[in-house]
């Protein structure tokens, strides 16, 4: 699956984030794992494991630039912060370019915030365009925020009678019933959630 120096790679990009903040050098451990058993569940091929590990690793360094009093702010962003909210795929893609062993995975660090209905950014992707492995990458991507956020939720809320899973599927069938998700890929990830955080194994 990863090549003779990827490891040392993905070390140091583990490195960079975890000097930025914690939570943004725990996510990429998140991610690469969900996306490993998920890519397992679905059968993908080495290479596009390699893709969804180093996606996990690269696709935010862009927020690097962010200021925490954005990227951490617990209310609604506003139209100005939302503008340099997604300035970050770019500049992930920008840093990616400046590395060699990082360059071919640019382009699809690029567009893991575009939707198959055009509503995505930065270059307002539609369908085909974009990648099926970020189409998988972006499913894994958006449930843990999902479930990550709930789960640091203040302690003076209530729990959720929901499961923290259920409420990622909630929020990403709206998206795919939009059109900006693919419904069989949707409906295939849902079903590997439920066994994830059921632990009945992908």
């Amino acid at each position: 699956m990863l090549r003779p120096g990827d490891a040392e790679i993905l070390g140091f990009l583990e490195q960079i984030q975890l000097a930025r903040n914690l939570q943004a050098g725990l996510r990429c451990y998140r991610l690469r794992t969900m996306c490993l058993n998920l890519a397992r569940w679905l059968k993908l091929d080495q290479e596009q494991m390699r893709q969804l590990i180093f996606l996990s690793y690269c696709h935010g360094l862009g927020k690097i630039g962010i200021p925490d009093s954005i990227l951490l702010k617990p209310t609604l962003l506003t139209d100005q912060e939302w503008v340099k909210i997604r300035e970050y795929p770019e500049v992930s893609e920008s840093i990616c370019n400046q590395l060699p062993v990082l360059q071919e995975f640019a382009p699809l660090v690029r567009s893991h915030q575009e939707r198959l209905n055009g509503t995505g950014y930065p270059d307002g992707l539609r369908g085909e365009e974009i990648p099926f492995i970020v189409q998988v990458f972006q499913l894994v991507n958006v449930a843990d925020a999902i479930i990550s956020k709930r789960l640091r939720r203040k302690t003076n809320e209530p729990p959720s009678e929901r499961p923290y899973w259920m409420q990622a599927v909630e929020e990403i069938t709206k998206e795919m019933q939009s059109g900006a998700r693919d419904l069989e890929l949707c409906e295939r990830f849902f079903r590997f959630l439920e066994l994830y955080y059921k632990g009945g194994g992908p």
